[in-house]
């Protein structure tokens, strides 16, 4: 990237630009099916809070690390009595809507907006006293930049270089969003993002044994953008082209930036990225939802059991390959939780095995469960470059499965369910939402936090709903 992409014909730099036109987002400026899908992923997202928060180990951590460690606030920790500040919230709120990977996505940005912005909007917003309105606004705004700047930086490319795109491009939203709730002026705006910059971090080394460090990444982003915030609006500066810049976000982390896709407007139905974004039906990564969605389908439509099958065969675009399909070796026999939400081969056994692949199924003892992995064993993924063409604005999958009595069926899916293309019905929004938010909360409390989600703009003040995510 040379210096001849740093201005614009509005005489802003790409930074600016961007920053401006997502700042100035107002209620007015969002039609309708944006506004619907915002409210379908809080409530999704609330919902996958709701069922992260005192059932997986890193929710548990990361509630007793800030708990311990931070002094007393205004904003919500999920699953804890007592609140602390907003971005000690925002980090741990994050990492728990990262902690089931059951998170929102958006496949063109390779990336889980929900799982950053919405912690963040509601930890700002519940100190701030924002409307539901308002937060409303924030939300959308912050995915649009979140996933323009992830698109802009290439997300395979990201990939490639070992980068986590949720982590790296989330702290520039979560800055944006936190901005707009503090009321910050265009001017402090601008600085949040310019100081996110230096926060911008994540990495995939997690896939290399399975650790937890993935689901504080999401938490990283969510805090240190509310900090960016809080710096910027005290005075504090950021450079004005952290994104283009020779030394900024999109020469440092990608080989294949290109700045003209930060406001490139794209030639479909959906006018704001946030309308984009898809919800997953599947607890594991987003590289396992066609491939298991493909096999589910073969199973229905032919009626052969797992014990029938011989053998599975996946293909996968390029950048699945690297987060799911390789090493094999290690993908057909998965040690952990997250090795397993990141391995095609046990993903697809255990769906055609259990006919689902939710929290559980992602657990033990289905997780040294021999019949599973005997399955999974039989999976072999492979690059399908014929695929390509769909990705990333689509996540495409090919499946064959040959059975024991020598029969063989085949499909080729171009992208999941869930995905804005192929949404999932209102009955299974709510039917993903009552089962995990039944993990923490009662019947009553369960359908009042339900209509409340539902009528967010109704809201005078987004602390009510964190008043039912308290221990």
């Amino acid at each position: 990237m040379t210096r001849e992409h740093h201005g614009t014909e509005s005489g802003l730099s790409p930074t600016e630009e961007i920053v401006h036109r997502c700042f100035s987002i107002r209620y007015e400026d969002i039609p309708e099916p944006a506004r619907r899908r915002a409210h379908e992923l809080v409530r999704d997202t609330v919902g996958v809070v709701l069922g992260s928060t005192t059932t997986t180990e890193s929710s548990s951590i990361a509630r007793d690390f800030i708990t311990a460690t931070y002094g007393s606030g205004p904003a919500t920790v999920a699953g804890a009595a007592e609140g602390t500040s907003a971005p000690a919230a925002a980090f741990a709120n994050a990492t728990i809507a990262h902690g089931i990977e059951l998170d929102d996505t958006h496949s063109g940005a390779s990336i889980h907006p929900g799982a950053v912005i919405i912690p963040t909007v509601l930890a700002v917003g519940e100190r701030e006293g924002t409307t539901g309105r308002d937060a409303l606004v924030a939300t959308v705004a912050g995915y649009e930049l979140m996933i323009r700047i992830s698109r802009a930086a290439d997300p395979a490319a990201l990939y490639a270089r070992g980068f986590h795109p949720t982590s790296c491009c989330g702290v520039f939203g979560a800055a944006l969003s936190a901005s707009m709730l503090m009321e910050c002026s265009l001017e402090e705006a601008v600085n949040a993002v310019g100081i996110a910059g230096s926060f911008s971090a994540g990495n995939l080394e997690y896939l290399t044994d399975g650790t937890l460090s993935k689901r504080i990444q999401p938490g990283i982003a969510a805090q240190a953008g509310v900090t960016s915030a809080e710096l910027a609006a005290r005075g504090y500066t950021g450079p004005k082209t952290i994104l283009e810049g020779d030394h900024g976000f999109l020469q440092g982390y990608s080989d294949k930036s290109d700045v003209d896709r930060l406001s490139t407007s794209i030639d479909d139905d959906y006018e704001y990225e946030i309308t984009r974004t898809g919800i997953k039906p599947h607890a594991c990564c987003r590289y396992n939802q066609t491939p298991i969605d493909a096999v589910l389908q073969l199973q229905d439509q032919h009626g052969f059991t797992a014990e029938e099958v011989e053998s599975i065969d996946i293909g996968l675009v390029g950048a699945a390959m690297v987060l799911v399909g390789e090493p094999a070796v290690d993908k057909k026999h998965p040690k952990t939780t997250t090795d397993a939400q990141f391995s095609v081969h046990y993903s697809v056994a255990i769906a055609l095995r259990e006919g689902r692949a939710f929290v559980e199924q992602y657990r033990e003892p289905l997780l040294s469960d021999e019949d599973v992995l005997d399955l999974a064993r039989r999976v072999t993924a492979s690059h399908a470059e014929d695929l390509e063409q769909y990705y990333p604005d689509n996540f495409p999958a090919a499946a064959t499965v040959r059975t024991r009595d020598g029969e063989e069926f085949t499909t080729s899916l171009q992208t999941c369910r869930g995905d804005p293309a192929n949404p999932l019905s209102r009955e299974e929004l709510t039917e993903k939402y009552e089962e995990l938010a039944r993990r923490f909360l009662d019947e009553k409390s369960l359908t009042e936090l339900d209509q409340l989600l539902r009528s967010l703009e109704q809201v005078d003040d987004v602390s009510v709903i964190g008043s039912y995510l308290r221990g």
